[in-house]
């Protein structure tokens, strides 16, 4: 019978050990997932719902929002970075309008993002289920606790799929007053494959905040 226990307990863990290493690599850094490679390009579809004080009746809208590493470099620290272009149209009929600039980098830790001379911290890493971080933990903003939920899972988008992914998540709030979503999935070398963004507060009678979803279109 003892035998038979040491058997048993063999079989779990090499299978626990096999199940872990198909879902992850030991030695993988941020950089295996945010890639910066000059000139290249993710296009996302945006849908937004936009609800006002003051207006029983939300707008809607769509317009197409493309990212483009247009610089890579180390920064002063030696560390991976990109200095990010955000150029938007209505439809693939319509022409590309620049929007704005913002940096992006990643770190042993995080992947981070600086826009406006705001500093987001996007990712944390290694990932774990039971890791929590404060995306407003480099600047002045309220804190978002963020976590990780479905690790390393299959993603299939509207438009595009990946084998592995790391989904963050904040705190869902959803009743008569309030509702927040946090929501951002990404591909493995591929980044942000999707996001979902939820912030509304009810003054009087009406909803005042937006729901919005971000789907990547294409990606080179």
């Amino acid at each position: 019978m003892r035998g038979l226990s040491i058997l048993v307990l063999a079989v779990l863990v090499v299978f626990g050990c096999r199940k872990d290493s198909l879902n992850k690599d030991d030695h993988e850094s941020l950089s295996d997932w945010i890639k910066f490679s000059k000139n290249s390009r993710c296009i996302y579809r945006v849908d937004s719902i936009a609800f006002r004080r003051d207006n029983p009746l939300p707008d809607t809208f769509s317009f197409e929002y493309m990212e483009i590493v247009d610089t890579v470099f180390f920064d002063n620290v030696n560390e991976p970075a990109a200095r990010m272009k955000i150029v938007t149209r209505k439809d693939s009929l319509d022409f590309w309008q620049f929007r704005r600039m913002y940096y992006a980098k990643t770190t042993e830790a995080f992947y981070e993002r600086i826009e406006d001379n705001i500093r987001l911290l996007k990712i944390s890493f290694p990932p774990a289920e039971d890791v929590l971080w404060n995306l407003n933990s480099r600047n002045n903003l309220p804190p978002v606790m963020l976590s990780y939920q479905n690790l390393y899972e299959p993603y299939q988008g509207e438009f595009m799929k990946s084998d592995t992914t790391l989904t963050v998540v904040g705190k869902e709030i959803n009743n008569a007053l309030e509702k927040y979503k946090y929501l951002e999935i990404y591909g493995k070398g591929i980044g942000l494959m999707y996001r979902e963004k939820t912030e509304m507060l009810k003054q009087g009678n009406n909803w005042d905040g937006y729901k919005r979803t971000q789907k990547l279109v294409y990606a080179d």
